[in-house]
Order: C-alpha cells, then sequence, then structure tokens
C-alpha cells in the first residue's frame, strides 16, 4: 500500500513532520527507513577584520604608555574599565578632533619606555656645552665719534602727506584774482601739512643702526629710542607727525658729553612728487 501523501504535496509544517516519520515504499512495495540528511558546514578561510582599538588622549602620564595629551589606539577594554572611569584618558570623538585642531594624522604610538629606567638613563645624555658669546659694546665716547662722523647731518624720510581739505564754495560771486589772493593768504598761514603715518625716535634709530651696520664699532653701539630728544615739539613727545625740517637730539650716554645734533627732513613721499610734476603740454 503506498503512503497516503505519495500523490500530493504538504500543505503545512505539520504534514512534513508527519510525512519525515513515515517509512518510504520501494518499488516491490516493501517499506524502507527515511533517508537521513547531515548538514555539513565548511570552516570558513577568509581573515576576520583584526579589531584595532580605540583612539584615546592621555590626560595625564602614565608609564609604559606615553607623556600627558599623547593620541595613539589602545584596547577597548582598558579604556572602558580602568582608564576611562579614573578619568586617565578621554576618546578622541569626531567632536574632540575638531575642538583641539587636530586629524588623524595625529595618532601616534604608544611609548613602552617611558617612564621606565630605560627612558630615564635616555635623558641623561649630558648636552653640549655652548660657549657665551661675549659682545662688547661700544663706548660712549667712540660713540660720540662715530655719530659725529659716519652719520650724516640730515636725516631724511619720506611721507605721504595728508591732503588739505578745499574751502567751501562763497555763496556770493567772487572777483578771480581776490579769490586767487585769498587762496595765497590761507597757504601762507597754513600750518605744516600732516602725513600718513609719523617718523618716531625708533625709527631714527633703525635709520642710524642702517647707516652703520657694516661699521665694526658702529653696529655694536647701545642706541635706543629713549637716547633721541625732539626739539620744537611739545614735551614729551616722540614722534614728528607734519612734513618739514626738525631738530633731534642724539645722546650717545656718558657723563660729560654733549648730545650729537641732527636734523630730520621730512619730505613728501616719491608717489606725491611725481603727481606734482607738470605734465607736458599736448
Amino acid at each position: 500500500m503506498a503512503a497516503p501523501w505519495a500523490g500530493r504535496s504538504p500543505t503545512c509544517l505539520a504534514c512534513l513532520r508527519k510525512m519525515a516519520a513515515q517509512p518510504f515504499c520501494n518499488s516491490n512495495g516493501s517499506a524502507s527507513a527515511a533517508p537521513v540528511v547531515q548538514q555539513v558546514r565548511l570552516r570558513s578561510h577568509r581573515l576576520r577584520p583584526r579589531d584595532l582599538g580605540v583612539v584615546v588622549r592621555l590626560l595625564e602620564d602614565i608609564p609604559h604608555y606615553g607623556r600627558k595629551d599623547a593620541i595613539f589606539r589602545t584596547e577597548r577594554s582598558r579604556m572602558r574599565y580602568q582608564w576611562f572611569p579614573s578619568r586617565k584618558a578621554e576618546y578622541m570623538t569626531a567632536l574632540r578632533w575638531r575642538e583641539l585642531g587636530l586629524t588623524r594624522d595625529n595618532i601616534g604610538e604608544r611609548d613602552p619606555v617611558f617612564g621606565t629606567a630605560e627612558a630615564v638613563v635616555g635623558d641623561e645624555t649630558p648636552e653640549p656645552e655652548v660657549a657665551p658669546v661675549l659682545v662688547t659694546v661700544t663706548s660712549p665716547e667712540k660713540a660720540h665719534t662715530i655719530l659725529s662722523t659716519l652719520v650724516p647731518e640730515t636725516l631724511t624720510f619720506y611721507r605721504k602727506p595728508i591732503p588739505l581739505a578745499s574751502p567751501p564754495p562763497s555763496a556770493r560771486p567772487i572777483s578771480p584774482l581776490i579769490a586767487s589772493s585769498n587762496t595765497d593768504a590761507e597757504r601762507d598761514q597754513s600750518a605744516p601739512l600732516a602725513i600718513y603715518g609719523s617718523v618716531s625716535a625708533a625709527d631714527i634709530v633703525g635709520f642710524i643702526k642702517g647707516l652703520l651696520v657694516e661699521d665694526a664699532d658702529g653696529s655694536r653701539m647701545d642706541l635706543e629710542a629713549e637716547n633721541i630728544q625732539f626739539l620744537g615739539l611739545a614735551p614729551g613727545a616722540d614722534r614728528i607727525k607734519a612734513l618739514g625740517r626738525w631738530e633731534a637730539d642724539i645722546s650717545p650716554g656718558g657723563t660729560g658729553l654733549e648730545p650729537v645734533r641732527k636734523v630730520v627732513e621730512i619730505l613728501p613721499s616719491a608717489e606725491e612728487a611725481e603727481e606734482a610734476e607738470p605734465q607736458p603740454a599736448s
């Protein structure tokens, strides 16, 4: 007799289980045990990705690992259970990278010899001794001679003048001859033209040192902005803010030495001079 499920397909899981439990019939009508199918799983030879750890930044010196602020990779368990709870290190998240202004190129390596005897011995390497360089300063007497002979009497600087504001037009008509005479009178009575920037005592010191840079004694001269005093300006003024010629006393120091007087001349810059040149008639 054939199995009752031989002519139709099973419709549910329970039918499948019953069909598997019934013996199968051969062609001659004899029953035989159901075949046993065993699943065989082959061993995979693919390499599993190795966990590289987590990137951390040390918040204090840790022996065998590194100094404070060192960034490297370490085991996740060490960071989770030891360093992070005790605030010895912090996780380098994307936010911390941006806050510190760093990139992943700053990830270093662990220093296994940090804080050990080998590191201490390496740090005790004697540094080569550098012989001190003795710089001799020019004496005040010699500096006085240098300022009097090697520095020119007139120190010329160029600055761009500030243009004067044009006077408002008159409400009533004026003869051109009267207007021209009034303009000339205003220019004669006007103060010196102001300049963009100024000429300070530090500028004069730099100018003199630039002149004496190739002189053996002049280059060693002790000259500072405090040694410059302007004449004809308000007390304590340390800079000139207008075109013209001004006198300045340069004191080389020392006792019994008179200051060296020089003339500081401030002229319009080359650009202003070129604009002021008359153009040829076409």
